[in-house]
């Protein structure tokens, strides 16, 4: 058996320095010459391996490895290599947020997938929690219409909101759903404690008529309000003005009692009775295993026996939704047994699971199910990974010879046969699918194209479920917490992130124990993998209100504690990740604060917060950049804004995947932000001219600039956008021309080796015409 894996020393970031002056003398005036037809437009040089920030002392594979104190030293705000590894990777802290914001539905389940925050105006921040993708195409291809669906449909159609009544067990959520399903923006699964009157505030558009962050065509699914009594006619035409103006539709699901107001009646469906529950067994079988072999499994007698035990007696849509799951996990073993299922069926809800749960035995597949509840999604190699080093945990003893520093020692057990069981039964086990998925943005994949094979379990809330099952009822708190921190730690950054969200998914029940044994131990670590695992953590704890005001107390200590800035450092992630308050502008505002520190560490943080708040909502700008530009008239302030503001622009990129994102999937945010939004073109002038000119970081900044060119250089719509942002910049400021001139010349040079000729041309070609050669 090996030694357990370490964090070791993270690699020295692979670029970050701008191209300096190349020798060659800026061009004599005149209108120069267009690049030669066939040059080869490329990217920026910023996507090296680099990392917010570099480990100074080695740490433990778990993280407990005793990282030393954060005193102050003399790691103060400059141009080093923390500033140049912060604006290196085009993107990284978008893409780091996309992690996060999928990994919290592993923890929620259920039918909620991640969070989205909108600014309302003042900035105000609510959240709206997008339906489970799972759930939703389980719904789309699984599910069996209910009588009186096609009612339902005239009436959303008509009235854009629908109210859907009928008694439990007749598939109204399920019903709802797909009613939905057609929407072309996000379905929304609402809070039940909604208030009616607030919802329309919610939803409704501003005074210029631009919607406050919900996108057009969104659906909206309120199941079981508990404020239905004050669902009256006038709250009703409020909401049904209100999505109409933003192209959206809700359906609101309701007992068969609740409605008290005839007002709304126009808007009531009545479910008559469930679907066919012979039809959501014929339906989800035919998905999950094909046509064929459906017929097959329900031309066998004793399936048909099954079926007629379980659904003769009027059963409602779960008691059949459970049965097709049990049908599938057994024919898709290889190996059926009916007597299992009707094992199953007899025992169900959370019985069910705990004897599933306790069922599993094995090591391997006990740490394999842990591996997927962490990592649910993910491809299957990072899963595969992530189980051997739990196993590697659980199946050895600590070696009493001496390891390394911070390395774990093992004694060599037998080895297990790798290929014992094959991975399609041991799924058909644990509840499991493979899915055949693109990469996406993720680590690897630069295009985003590339195809990988995940794991998932069927059940969206199983992974929280195996979680809270492991470690309540397995005595291997101390052991998932090692492992945790191994994995956050580990080179991909997914699974960090995955991993620190796991651990915030257990603060629900051991708060006082996880707060107390590693959050300060990680928060104070020397490693930013470690201290961004905070601030996702305390960010998935966040959404249990009761754990507020201990998460407040808790990063409040952080905060104020001038002799350990790695603390602040994390304070300020978690500012950026955590709604500690409901307005947007007080977590703006204690990241300003917190800017008069002077120490590297925090100024990168500060920046990644600004990142997190943009990419929860784009509306945030204008409180960040306002922030950003306040803090170049204090001088305590000035070198940490400069930095924060070159994270930003090159860290923060648009996702046109997630709802309200602005125009240019792929563009810097700040870039596509400034073309649609007047507001935002003097703070960026200004603060692009005092990153240029400073000393501070103008390295950096040209580093930044040449990025943001080679996104230009390579699409012509984002072209006239960088130039028009330029053109801004250097008018009426002769040194920021003498600046942007030297960087035009140098993207050009004989010497680069990823030249930007047709961008290059385009920024001397403007400057010429603007008389500023």
């Amino acid at each position: 058996m090996t030694t357990a894996t370490t964090t070791g020393g993270t690699p020295p970031p692979g670029g970050g320095a701008a191209p300096g002056a190349s020798g060659v003398a800026p061009g004599a005036g005149g209108t120069p010459a267009p690049p030669a037809q066939g040059a080869t437009p490329t990217g920026s040089d910023a996507g090296g391996a680099g990392a917010p920030d570099t480990q100074a002392h080695g740490g433990g594979a778990d993280g407990a490895g005793g990282a030393p104190a954060s005193g102050p030293g003399a790691d103060r705000v400059g141009p080093g290599e923390d500033a140049s590894a912060a604006t290196d990777r085009l993107g990284q802290g978008s893409h780091l947020h996309n992690h996060l914001r999928n990994a919290f539905a592993n923890v929620e389940g259920d039918v909620v997938g991640g969070d989205k925050y909108i600014y309302l105006l003042g900035g105000r921040r609510d959240r709206l929690r997008p339906l489970s993708p799972a759930v939703r195409d389980r719904i789309r291809h699984a599910y069996e219409d209910a009588p009186g669906i096609e009612d339902a449909r005239a009436a959303l159609h008509r009235e854009g909101i629908v109210i859907l009544r009928g008694p439990a067990g007749s598939g109204r959520t399920a019903t709802a759903v797909r009613l939905l399903t057609p929407c072309r923006g996000t379905i929304y699964h609402l809070d039940s404690q909604v208030d009616f009157g607030s919802l329309v505030d919610r939803i409704d558009s501003g005074e210029d008529g631009a919607a406050t962050g919900v996108e057009a065509g969104a659906g909206f699914l309120l199941d079981r309000p508990a404020d239905v009594a004050n669902l009256r006619g006038e709250v009703y035409q409020r909401l049904q003005t209100s999505l109409a103006a933003a192209g959206a539709f809700m359906v609101v699901v309701v007992a068969d009692t609740d409605v008290a107001d005839s007002e709304v009646l126009s808007g009531v469906v009545d479910l008559t009775g469930p679907p066919d529950p012979r039809g959501i067994v014929a339906r989800y079988l035919r998905w999950r295993l094909g046509v064929a072999a459906t017929e097959q499994i329900l031309a066998d007698r004793d399936v048909e026996a099954l079926l007629d035990e379980h659904l003769d007696r009027g059963p409602s849509c779960r008691v059949a939704a459970d049965l097709a799951t049990a049908l599938h996990d057994e024919f898709s073993s290889g190996d059926p047994d009916l007597g299992l299922i009707k094992e199953r069926m007899a025992r169900k809800g959370l019985e069910t699971f705990e004897i599933w749960a306790d069922g599993l035995t094995e090591p391997p597949v006990r740490c394999l199910s842990l591996a997927l509840a962490v990592l649910n999604g993910l491809p299957q190699e990072e899963i595969a990974r992530a189980a051997r080093a739990l196993l590697r945990r659980l199946d050895a003893t600590r070696s009493p010879a001496h390891p390394g520093q911070d390395e774990a020692g093992y004694t060599k057990l037998p080895p297990r046969d790798p290929m014992g069981v094959p991975l399609r039964k041991t799924l058909a086990r644990l509840r499991a699918r493979r899915t055949v998925a693109t990469a996406g943005r993720r680590d690897g994949s630069p295009t985003g194209g590339a195809p990988v094979v995940c794991l998932a379990y069927q059940e969206p809330d199983y992974p929280r479920r195996v979680i809270a099952h492991a470690w309540s009822e397995l005595s291997l708190q101390e052991t998932l917490l090692e492992w945790l921190g191994e994995l956050v730690g580990g080179a991909s950054q997914e699974v960090s992130v995955y991993a620190a969200v796991a651990l915030g998914g257990l603060l629900a029940d051991a708060f006082p124990y996880i707060a107390e044994n590693v959050l300060p131990r990680w928060a104070h670590h020397d490693d930013f993998r470690y201290r961004n695992a905070v601030g996702y953590a305390l960010a998935a704890a966040s959404r249990n209100p009761a754990l507020l005001p201990d998460i407040r107390a808790l990063v409040g200590e952080w905060y104020a504690n001038r002799s350990r800035p790695l603390g602040q450092a994390t304070a300020a992630r978690v500012h950026g990740l955590t709604p500690l308050s409901a307005d947007t502008s007080q977590s703006v505002n204690a990241l300003s604060r917190l800017s008069q520190v002077d120490h590297v560490k925090v100024a990168v943080a500060i920046g990644y917060a600004y990142t997190d708040l943009l990419a929860e909502d784009s509306h945030a700008a204008p409180f960040v950049l306002s922030a950003l530009t306040s803090g170049l008239d204090d001088p305590l302030k000035r070198p940490t804004c400069l930095l924060a503001f070159l994270v930003v622009a090159v860290q923060s990129v648009v996702d046109d995947s997630q709802p309200g994102a602005p125009d240019g999937d792929g563009w810097p945010m700040l870039l596509s932000l400034r073309s649609s939004r007047p507001e935002l073109v003097v703070p960026l002038r200004v603060l692009w001219r005092e990153a240029l000119s400073r000393p501070y970081f103008n390295r950096q900044a040209e580093s930044t600039l040449k990025t943001w060119a080679g996104l230009a250089e390579a699409d012509e719509r984002l072209r006239p956008v960088f130039l028009a942002m330029l053109e801004d910049v250097v008018a009426g400021d002769r040194r920021s021309t003498a600046i942007v001139r030297r960087c035009a010349e140098t993207w050009n040079d004989r010497e680069e080796l990823a030249p930007l000729p047709l961008t290059a041309w385009a920024v001397n070609k403007m400057l010429v015409q603007r008389g500023l050669t």
